[in-house]
């Protein structure tokens, strides 16, 4: 704020100057309409000038020299941005928030409404989201993809690069301290490689939904429009040895071509891309396509994810909990030493006077069928040193979508979802005052917190 003040000042001194001038014909007008600013220390409205030739505007301050406003709209500076939307949107309500901000100026009566702010900070979060899906355009296009993200150069270097993995005497030796409760030739068998942790960037990508609000007041009580609808984000951690970056996006598509580009501008393209994935059909086929390109990268389901399905499968096709934790205790082992086929061939031996719904059991069946490619053994990856889990993943969805978003009673447009998450994002990646100030980020790996 005290940064925009000297700098308006050493304008009016110029205009002041320049009124000495009148024999080339200029005379200095002033504006009618105050330029508003809504800044740290409060709200503020400054005289403006244009100089006028010849019955025409040569040279406004409101417009040559500041940004220009439309409407009712306030310029907003870069030490609001921070306290409004780094320290304050993405904590807490808006209302709240402009509640804080304007006690804290005493300007109860006069401050930055809610709905002003809110609307800021979406339009904030949107602006960056767009300079994202620029720049990563541009970065792809730099390197032969189409707009679509289609690679189109004629190199195979990216498709015939052989995976990096591990020494196949480090990983006989991790499975030689496993559990002698199984074969260790069966252990060896699994297909999932095994990373190299040097030349690895682990991804975690994961979707999170938050209500929707409803566009229209639904006429009748039972109205389709009245079921429960969701706003849709997807967000990546990026982690690469002791640095990381957080994205995030309105689908998963986006996504994958901000993690494509992100990869490039950040060296990462000959590492190991490492995916994390809860098992999603959908999002493993769109990682698979997305990087159909590329021959170093391999997908993992997390064990968190595996285990929770199996639970709550289990769950709905048992009759009751004594029942269905028996069945759990023999089938986790199976599944975290990768012994897929023997997890699913034990579930189809199951007893069918202990199933309830055979519906569920053959859901979770079709799961692991499915998810087999990416079911690694877990135990042998744990000796390894090698991640089982994307809970870094899960962590940012709290952090950057669902500690904001998934209060009670809290439903969201798409785009304002998207575009909070985008301001959390910000926050998380250490950004936000490269961003106020200059509008660019630098879109780079950072160190850990």
């Amino acid at each position: 704020m005290k940064r925009f003040v000297m700098h308006y000042l050493n304008i009016c001194r110029r205009v002041q100057k320049k009124t000495l001038e009148k024999a080339k014909g200029q005379i200095i007008v002033i504006n009618e309409r105050p330029y508003d600013v809504d800044g740290e220390a409060g709200r503020f409205h400054f005289t403006t000038h244009r100089v006028v030739q010849d019955g025409k505007s040569v040279f406004d301050t409101s417009k040559d020299v500041f940004v220009t406003l439309r409407g009712k709209e306030y310029y907003r500076t870069v030490g609001f941005k921070e306290i409004a939307y780094i320290y304050g949107d993405t904590n807490e309500s808006f209302r709240k928030t402009a509640d804080l901000i304007n006690r804290l100026r005493q300007q109860q009566q006069d401050g930055t409404p809610s709905r002003t702010l809110q609307e800021s900070t979406e339009r904030e979060g949107q602006q960056i989201l767009d300079y994202v899906k620029d720049q990563s355009n541009r970065i792809l296009e730099q390197n032969g993809f189409s707009e679509d993200g289609q690679y189109q150069a004629n190199s195979t270097e990216y498709c015939q690069a052989e995976p990096v993995l591990l020494p196949s005497a480090d990983i006989i030796k991790a499975a030689n301290q496993c559990s002698d409760d199984f074969d260790k030739a069966q252990l060896l068998t699994n297909p999932v490689g095994y990373e190299d942790p040097t030349t690895t960037t682990n991804i975690a990508i994961d979707d999170v939904n938050v209500k929707r609000q409803n566009s229209n007041r639904p006429k009748e009580k039972d109205s389709e429009e009245q079921k429960s609808k969701y706003a849709h984000n997807t967000i990546a951690h990026v982690e690469n040895g002791k640095k990381k970056y957080t994205l995030n996006g309105g689908d998963t598509k986006s996504v994958l071509l901000f993690i494509m580009a992100f990869c490039f501008s950040n060296n990462l393209i000959g590492t190991r891309l490492q995916f994390f994935t809860d098992g999603h059909t959908f999002l493993n086929k769109a990682i698979l396509k997305a990087l159909s390109w590329y021959s170093n990268i391999g997908i993992i389901l997390d064990w968190y994810h595996l285990r929770k399905k199996c639970k709550e499968k289990l769950s709905m096709a048992m009759k009751g909990r004594v029942i269905r934790n028996e069945v759990l205790e023999k089938l986790m082992p199976m599944l975290w030493h990768g012994l897929t086929e023997k997890a699913i061939n034990f579930l189809n031996e199951t007893d069918t006077s202990v199933i309830k719904n055979q519906t569920r059991m053959a859901e979770l069946i079709s799961y692991l069928e499915r998810n087999k490619p990416y079911i690694p053994c877990y135990e042998i990856r744990k000796k390894l040193g090698l991640k089982n889990s994307s809970a870094i993943g899960e962590k940012m969805n709290d952090l950057v979508v669902a500690e904001r978003q998934k209060h009670n009673g809290m439903s969201w447009s798409k785009e304002g979802s998207v575009a909070l998450a985008s301001i959390t994002a910000l926050k998380r990646n250490n950004e936000s005052r490269k961003w106020f100030e200059e509008k660019e980020l630098d879109f780079r790996l950072v160190a850990k917190n």
